[in-house]
């Protein structure tokens, strides 16, 4: 096997502009790449993502914490749907949470029967 050693003046210098748009894509790429990893998040890797949530629990995979510092309200997250609900009242918000539950679970049953 014969080693080539590259002549490094017939390498054509890239521009600044080429250069910027290589960092462009580069940075997309990487985003792209987040965004498709996050899509497929249950609640536990949602904690450490939100610097704003001290502590959160998992009912019927919904993923629960108290906004402490703002708003004072309870939050759970949809893996599903990937939405939120709010409510100021942890006993309300579950009892949304079992609804939507519930209603899942009825149409899995009716769509298999």
């Amino acid at each position: 096997m014969k080693i080539r050693l590259m002549n490094h003046r017939k390498i054509h210098k890239q521009s600044q502009k080429e250069l910027n748009n290589l960092e462009t894509l580069l940075t997309l790429i990487g985003l792209d790449l987040v965004i498709q990893e996050t899509e497929y998040f249950t609640g536990d890797d949602w904690l450490p993502l939100c610097n704003d949530i001290d502590s959160g629990e998992i009912y019927r995979d919904w993923f629960i914490w108290q906004d402490t510092e703002v708003t004072q309200e309870w939050e759970a997250y949809d893996h599903i749907t990937n939405q939120r609900i709010i409510d100021s009242n942890l006993t309300r918000l579950t009892a949304k949470i079992d609804r939507i539950e519930n209603q899942r679970n009825l149409q899995e049953f009716n769509r298999v029967r």
